[in-house]
This record gives structure tokens, C-alpha cells and sequence, in this order.
């Protein structure tokens, strides 16, 4: 029960009290006035009237008393006694032996005024109040009885009005029993509000709790998918799909094992997923909107209802394509690192005696005796040259190779370049297009930049067939960065051998030393560049990107 309805309550309870004790004086006076005890002669102050002005002074102490009290009386609960509420519930007692005493006997039937005492308190305390009640009534009348009628001792007073008092247990025990049965009532309604307001309380917090949650699902920058054991999808979040670019409409209804790159596997999982109860962990390639292919760090775990069956699938995934990426790239830079360490450990090592040896090859092919091989000494002198071209590309891998940087403009580099990369281009009957943009300068080596530049352009050169184009482009990109692409219409790189590229001797062409593209991932790296490339049926572009700080 609220506090407002307490109070409104409490308020009703007062008035009917003060209505009650208003009645009561009402009954005295009436049976003061037909008992004509209080006739009023025309002497002002007789002593035969002194009884009327002690009467009228306790009637006005009597209001006073319940207009000044009436606020401090709490009744909520039948069983609690406090000053206040016996002094209220005493005085109809008061006013009743008050009037039987005033009247003497005067009156008939003047013993029944008893029952007032007797329904006020039954109907405030309930059956305790009201039997005690009627048992102090009954002692009252047996001495009224006894003392004030007269004739009568005590055995006779009760006989004479046995079965008065019959009625006033009978009236204190009925009037008090549906007083319990209405304060059990009201306790029973103040459990039942107050278990409501729990209960409602509960949900609210249950509620909230739901409200955050689905929030923090919803939000969340991972990947959320549920699906029943069947695969179909039954929700996704945002964040499915912002990665993939699938609708949550799109998507709903459909089967899970569709985005993924590999059905057959998926569909594996899935079923072991049902089948066992036991999550999943692992890399997944899936599919996004458009086709492209990214992969996910999932997590598949079984949902159960109360009977512990399964019946739904929930699936947290991260994209981790860029991660893979960065390990791709940071196993081949170590890759690089590790070879050109070796370069600088060994490479002028081996270059030394190939020079010893060179220099007495020259030398003999001079002599006369020797003459008949000079052929011979011709052809071991070239391989000793190329031998040495290799190492000396090699030897550019090196990490700690002296690097000379200074301010350049890439765009003047290529354009300075422009002539020999022209000359190579007709050669092979491939139109090259210059696409330079202004771009800021940077901090370079610039024999460097020309040779990642040539070795780019020559293998873009070897990847076309004659009639080919071979674009050149410089531009600035939306992070500010500037970037080197090199675009050719070749029949592009094969995928399987994409995670390859820039690897130290591989090669895919018939003379190569496979140390061309590495040479130029390690250049990038010296200069603090990243280089990307995107290859289809249509050819391939290399992107060379330059951080400005």
C-alpha cells in the first residue's frame, strides 16, 4: 500500500473516530435531557445544578481532547496500542459511565448505552479488544446494578442480566471477528501490493538488464550472428553488417554456411556443433556483399534452453584480414631481414676471390699458350660478371647499407627517369602513360627510388604482350600519404603465389634471380614505405605507399 493511500486511510479512520465519540456525547446528552436531572430553574447557580456545569466542562475538555490529539493517532495495525489511541478508544467507556451515573436509573433500558464502548473498541482492536471489553461492560453493569439500582447483590445483578451480557460478548466477539477478518484482509492486500511492487520492480531490473545487453550486442564491434540448428540466421548486428556489407534483411532466413568461402567445411563445423555441444574456436574465410573474400577469428558456441537442448547457434567473429595481412608482411620483412643479413655477412666475402679469380683469367687469356682457349676464358669471365651483377643485387638487400637521404620530389625523380623508362617501353612496343600529380617532397634516396622505379616498370614491361599500356601514376591519397602506383595489362599474378611475391629468389620467369622484388619490399622499408598490390585477369597494379612522418 503507498504512503498517500496510508494517510488517506489514517484520515478516514480519524473522522470516523471523532464522528463516534460525537455520537456518543449526542446519546448522553439526549439521555441526560429525558432523564430531566438537569432541569435548569430560574436560580442561576443551585447546587441541584452543579453536576450540569461539571457535565458540559468535561463535554468541552472531551472535544478539545480529540480535535488536539487527532493527528498523532496511527491506526494501520489493529494490534499496536499507543497513549493516544486508549485514551481515544476510552472514552466512550468514559461517556457511557458518565451517563449511567447521571442519569441513576432514571431512564429505562438506560443499560444498553454499554454496547458504545463495546463497537468502538471491537471495531478498532478486533475480537481481543471487543471480549475484554465486553467482560469490563459486564463487570460495569453488575455493579451498576449492585450499587446505583439497588436490592440486588451480585449473584442477582448477573441473573437479572445474563442475557444482556450474553448480547454484549456476543456483539464483541461478531463486530471483533470482522474487524480481524478486515485488518487480515488489508495485511493480506499490503503483501500481495507489496510482492506486486517487487515483482514489478524485478522486471523493470530484468528489463534494463535486457535493454543494456541488447544494446551491448548491438553495438559491439564484433561480429554477432544467431542461428537455430538448422544454420538458418535469425539475427545479426550492426557490426555483421558494416564488415560485410549484408542487410540484416538480407541476410535473415538464410543459411549460415552461405558466406562462408568454403560450404562443405562450414556445414562440418556446424553439425559437430549439434551434434557434440562443444564450441569452436578458429580462422574462417568468408564471403562479404561484394564478393570479396575476408577472414574471421570466430568463436561458434551452443545455446540451451532449460531442458539443456540446443536450440540456437551463436557465433562471435572478428575481422582479422588486416591482422593477417601485417603477419604476412612481418614474416616477409623478417624474411628480408634475415637474407640481408646474410648479403652483409657473406657478400663481399664471396665477391673477393670472384675478383682474384677474374683478374688470373684475364690475365692468362693474354698469354700465347693460352690463346688456343681465350673462348673458354671469354665465356668464364661473362659468368664471373653476372655471378657478380647477382651479388651485387644481393648485397642491396643488405640492412645496413649506407643510404643517402635528402629532400626530392618523387614526381621530378620519375620525370628525370622518363627517358630510359621511354626507350624501354618502345622496345617492347608498350605505350607507357605519365599520370604525375603534385605530390610534397619526402625524404629519399634517390638511386634508390630509381632503381625500385626500373625494376617495377621492367617487370610490368615483361608481364604485357606488345600493344600493351603501362600507366605511371603519383597522386596523394585520403590519409595524406603519397603514393607510387605502377599499373600494367598483364594476365595478372595467379593467387596461389600472391603470398610469395617479394620473397628473396623467387621468380616466375625463366632468367630471373627472384631478387628484383625483394629488393624493391626492401627498399620500401628503408624509406619507411609499404608496398600493395591488386592483381586480377585485367593485370596488375603495385602500389608504393610513403608515409610522410
Amino acid at each position: 500500500m503507498t504512503t498517500g493511500k496510508m494517510i488517506q486511510r489514517e484520515k478516514e479512520l480519524q473522522e470516523y473516530l471523532i464522528t463516534t465519540h460525537m455520537l456518543c456525547l449526542l446519546i448522553m446528552i439526549s439521555s441526560l435531557v429525558l432523564s430531566n436531572k438537569f432541569y435548569v430553574s430560574s436560580q442561576i447557580y443551585p447546587v441541584i445544578n452543579l453536576r450540569f456545569f461539571i457535565l458540559a466542562g468535561l463535554v468541552t475538555l472531551g472535544i478539545v481532547f480529540i480535535f488536539q490529539t487527532k493527528k498523532g493517532l496511527f491506526l494501520s495495525n489493529i494490534n499496536t496500542m499507543s497513549l493516544t489511541k486508549t485514551a481515544y478508544l476510552s472514552f466512550p467507556l468514559v461517556v457511557t459511565v458518565v451517563t449511567l451515573l447521571a442519569v441513576n436509573n432514571s431512564l429505562e433500558n438506560v443499560d444498553t448505552i454499554l454496547l458504545l464502548p463495546i463497537l468502538v473498541v471491537a471495531s478498532m482492536t478486533g475480537k481481543t479488544g471487543g471480549l475484554l471489553m465486553s467482560t469490563l461492560c459486564s463487570f460495569i453493569l453488575i455493579l451498576y446494578n449492585v450499587f446505583v439500582v439497588g436490592n440486588l447483590n451480585i449473584y442477582q445483578a448477573m441473573e437479572k442480566d445474563l442475557l444482556f451480557i450474553g448480547m454484549m460478548y456476543v456483539m464483541g466477539w461478531f463486530v471483533g471477528s470482522l474487524t480481524n477478518m478486515e485488518a487480515g484482509h488489508r495485511r493480506h492486500l499490503h503483501r500481495s501490493l507489496h510482492s506486486l511492487k517487487e515483482e514489478i520492480a524485478s522486471r523493470e531490473k530484468a528489463e534494463e538488464q535486457l535493454r543494456v545487453l541488447s544494446c551491448a550486442v548491438e553495438q559491439s564491434p564484433v561480429m554477432v550472428v544467431i542461428a537455430d540448428t538448422d544454420g538458418i540466421i535469425q539475427y545479426v548486428n550492426n557490426s555483421f553488417s558494416r564488415i560485410t556489407g549484408h542487410k540484416p534483411e538480407d541476410v535473415t532466413g538464410k543459411e549460415i554456411v552461405n558466406y562462408y568461402s568454403s560450404r562443405t567445411e562450414a556445414l562440418k563445423q556446424l553439425a559437430e556443433i549439434v551434434k557434440t555441444g562443444q564450441e569452436w574456436k578458429g580462422e574462417i574465410s568468408s564471403k562479404k556483399e561484394n564478393g570479396e573474400s575476408y577472414w574471421e577469428n570466430a568463436y561458434l558456441s551452443p545455446l540451451r534452453d532449460s531442458g539443456n537442448r540446443i536450440t540456437h547457434i551463436l557465433k562471435f567473429a572478428e575481422d582479422i584480414t588486416e591482422r593477417k595481412k601485417m603477419e604476412k608482411e612481418m614474416a616477409r620483412l623478417e624474411r628480408l631481414n634475415l637474407v640481408g643479413e646474410m648479403a652483409a655477412s657473406i657478400g663481399h666475402e664471396i665477391r673477393n676471390p670472384m675478383t682474384t679469380v677474374r683478374g688470373f683469367l684475364q690475365i692468362l687469356s693474354g698469354k700465347d699458350e693460352c690463346r688456343k682457349y681465350k673462348e673458354y676464358y671469354d665465356l668464364m669471365i661473362q659468368e664471373l660478371d653476372r655471378a657478380n651483377s647477382i651479388i651485387k643485387e644481393y648485397l642491396s638487400l643488405a640492412k645496413n647499407r649506407s643510404v643517402d637521404y635528402k629532400m626530392y620530389n618523387l614526381t621530378d625523380i620519375i620525370q628525370a627517369l622518363s627517358p630510359l623508362i621511354t626507350a624501354d617501353a618502345i622496345n617492347s612496343n608498350i605505350i607507357l602513360e605519365l599520370n604525375l600529380q603534385p605530390v610534397p617532397d619526402l625524404m629519399l634516396d634517390e638511386k634508390e627510388i630509381r632503381q625500385l622505379l626500373l625494376n617495377l616498370v621492367r617487370n610490368g614491361l615483361d608481364a604485357m604482350k606488345s600493344g600493351g599500356r603501362l600507366t605511371i601514376r603519383t597522386f596523394i591519397n585520403e590519409d595524406a600519404e603519397v603514393v607510387l602506383s605502377i599499373q600494367d595489362q598483364g594476365c595478372g599474378i595467379a593467387q596461389e603465389i600472391v603470398d610469395k611475391i617479394g620473397t628473396p629468389f623467387f621468380t616466375t620467369k625463366e632468367e630471373g634471380t627472384g631478387l628484383g622484388l625483394a629488393v624493391c619490399y626492401s627498399i620500401a622499408v628503408r624509406h619507411n614505405a609499404t608496398i600493395k598490390l591488386d592483381s586480377n585477369t585485367g593485370g596488375t597494379t603495385f602500389y608504393i605507399v610513403f608515409k610522410r612522418k
